[in-house]
């Protein structure tokens, strides 16, 4: 008998943080220029992540579009997503970030996780 009650994602911790490039992709609808801006993961879930930019952005306000360039593993993944919650935190910003993968790359980050939890660099929680 499955017990588990789960109603979320688990969401991994990665033992030490991937720094890489973000770019805004829009901002409540239109289109801004691209310039890429440097980010530190901290988490990551199959539906979302936590990570930190040098950039004040408010998502309460704004509807904020961005693409992620990640290496995780040997493999570069392309994400893109919506900023949903913010918070400063020792001179960064902290976001909240909900994922939105294609149906047809869907299994691309579990793979990604299963590899990152095989080598030991993420914790779940």
């Amino acid at each position: 008998m499955n017990t588990n009650r789960r109603t979320e994602p688990f969401r991994y911790t990665l033992k030490e943080p991937v720094t890489f490039d973000l770019h805004i992709l829009t901002i409540n609808g239109v289109q801004v220029p691209s310039k890429p801006v440097r980010a530190v993961l901290f988490d990551i879930s199959r539906s979302g992540c936590h990570l930190s930019l040098p950039l004040n952005i408010n998502p309460e306000n704004n509807l904020v579009r961005i693409g992620m360039e990640m290496n995780l593993t040997d493999e570069s993944m392309y994400i893109e997503g919506i900023l949903k919650w913010n918070k400063e935190q020792q001179g960064s910003f902290h976001y909240g970030i909900q994922l939105d993968i294609p149906e047809n790359d869907g299994d691309r980050l579990p793979r990604v996780l299963r590899i990152l939890a095989g080598e030991g660099k993420i914790l779940v929680r």
